[in-house]
């Protein structure tokens, strides 16, 4: 890119008059590999590429051989003039920089006309790129659980679930629809990796003789993996959901689809996927208290199966059919409040209707698998200290159920807290205790999110809980839970001793 002696001490005046540098043509960097340091521009040129008035060919050379194109030369006066704009620059400088200006005029014009066409582009790209957002988790857990064969003993089968031992993501997604709508979704996968870790299920077998019986058969880590045994996080989209903003102010935030929806300040009640519409608002003139209306059912129906065999009389069985049972979640109305009550006391307080599915009283088992009409729960938390936070929930369940043990017809929970995680500083740690006792009949529907209620087929829990959490790097955080002296299936007094000791490590994206 070739500049003469004259052009380049105009340049180098114009942009020394202006006082951008203190360091002025004292420049040592090597701005371009192919100036040498002792040719009569070295210090020019340096002192220009610093100031951001020349750029040379992009990659760290000038070239000083080539000609300039007169795009090249409106390009260094552009920038030339920038510098200076706002800048006092002498009588004779400014009339210099008018000279060139006009001479240049019509490939500055032509320069400012690519400029805003590129400024547009982007534009466009960042909004379009706005438009499509992706997140997520990746977690390696590793631990000791003996739930799943205790609660086998308990059931007389292996037929719960396990998180202990896993390889597992959530991937989560937002497309934009417009100012006030996203569509959003959530991609969910385990990968189990201890076999020993089975579950049974049931199966129809012959014996030598042809004769059917009804068998137990493990179910390893590999095949629970696959999309037909784990349909929640089998790496197949698992959750669907539209967010509006409604209202003349946009302020009713709402959710219809199936998502992962908690309620309460410890999830006690729910803590899981849901299907339904949902819409939270700030109450106005409310001091910062919010009200959500939700109508909803939990996606976790069960169906149970029994093959049905004709006997002949001599001990030869033809297959009939089989009997299949669906055990529906409820369907349900959920009025629900939360906000401060102070500077450091926050609380919550709501009310759940069982509106659909209700309790087959005939005993078909098709139907909501308790007689609970609905539910009540409150929650309120408290700061007494800057780094500690104390939380307390509560729900009953108003029920007929009979119960043995352990209070089935209520939850409550504890949680102490000390200080906490922040994702962004490396070296911020958190500590917790937790005490529960949860009964069966006050629970309408949760998942692994609440770690220490798998296996899911538990009726009521009860013990400690203690964590530790910290980031050990940016957007990395190490947690690890111990609950040493759980005792399970309590609410038909048939209790089983479990412990958990488990460790996730979660990377952030």
């Amino acid at each position: 890119m070739r500049l003469n002696k004259k052009a380049l001490a105009i340049l180098t005046g114009l942009t020394l008059s202006t006082g951008f540098s203190a360091t002025a043509m004292a420049a040592t960097a090597d701005s371009f590999s192919d100036v040498p340091k002792d040719h009569w521009s070295y210090e020019a040129l340096d002192y220009l590429a610093q100031e951001g008035v020349i750029d040379g060919m992009g990659d760290y050379t000038f070239q000083g051989g080539r000609s300039m194109t007169r795009y090249e030369m409106a390009s260094v006066v552009a920038k030339a003039m920038q510098k200076c704009n706002g800048s006092t620059v002498s009588y004779g400088d400014k009339a210099v920089l008018d000279k060139l200006s006009a001479e240049y005029a019509d490939e500055l014009s032509t320069l400012n006309k690519r400029v805003d066409a590129h400024d547009k582009q982007i534009k466009e790209l960042q909004a379009k790129t706005d438009k499509f957002k992706v997140w997520g988790l990746a977690r390696v857990q590793v631990g000791d659980d003996n739930g799943l064969k205790n609660d086998a003993r308990a059931w007389n089968t292996e037929k719960n679930g396990d998180y202990n031992n896993r390889f597992y993501m959530d991937l989560e997604g937002s497309m934009k629809i417009n100012p006030h709508a996203t569509a959003r979704f959530s991609v969910e996968k385990n990968a189990r990796y201890r076999d020993r870790e089975y579950v049974m299920k049931d199966a129809v077998a012959a014996d030598p003789s042809g004769k059917l019986h009804k068998i137990n058969v493990p179910v390893t880590g590999e095949l629970r993996d696959m999309p037909d045994m784990d349909t929640n996080h089998n790496g197949e989209i698992s959750n669907i959901w539209v967010e509006l903003q409604l209202g003349p102010k946009h302020d009713w935030y709402t959710n219809i689809g199936r998502k992962w929806n908690g309620i309460g300040m410890q999830n006690l009640l729910l803590g899981g996927q849901v299907d339904g519409i949902a819409t939270y608002h700030p109450i106005e003139h409310g001091h910062g208290w919010w009200l959500s209306a939700q109508y909803w059912k939990s996606s976790s129906d069960c169906s149970t199966f029994t093959p049905k065999f004709e006997d002949d009389g001599k001990g030869n069985y033809t297959y009939k059919e089989t009997e299949v049972h669906a055990r529906r979640a409820p369907v349900n109305a959920t009025l629900d409040f939360w906000g401060p009550l102070g500077k450091y006391i926050n609380a919550n307080v709501g009310y759940t209707h069982i509106v659909g599915n209700k309790f087959d009283k005939n005993g078909g088992g098709n139907g909501y698998w308790y007689d609970t009409s609905g539910f009540v729960n409150a929650d309120i938390s408290v700061k007494p200290l800057k780094d500690v936070t104390l939380t307390g929930s509560y729900v009953h369940a108003f029920t007929k159920q009979d119960e043995n043990y352990g209070h089935g017809d209520r939850d409550w929970a504890f949680k102490a807290e000390y200080k906490g995680t922040d994702l962004n500083r490396v070296g911020s740690y958190g500590l917790y205790a937790k005490y529960v006792n949860l009964g069966a009949f006050a629970d309408l529907g949760h998942d692994d999110e609440w770690s220490t209620r798998e296996p899911t087929f538990t009726n009521g829990v009860r013990g400690w809980y203690f964590g530790f959490k910290c980031v050990p790097a940016h957007n990395v955080e190490w947690e690890t839970l111990w609950a040493p002296h759980l005792s399970e299936q309590i609410t038909w007094n048939n209790p089983v001793k479990r412990h958990i000791l488990r460790s996730m490590l979660d990377f952030h994206f």
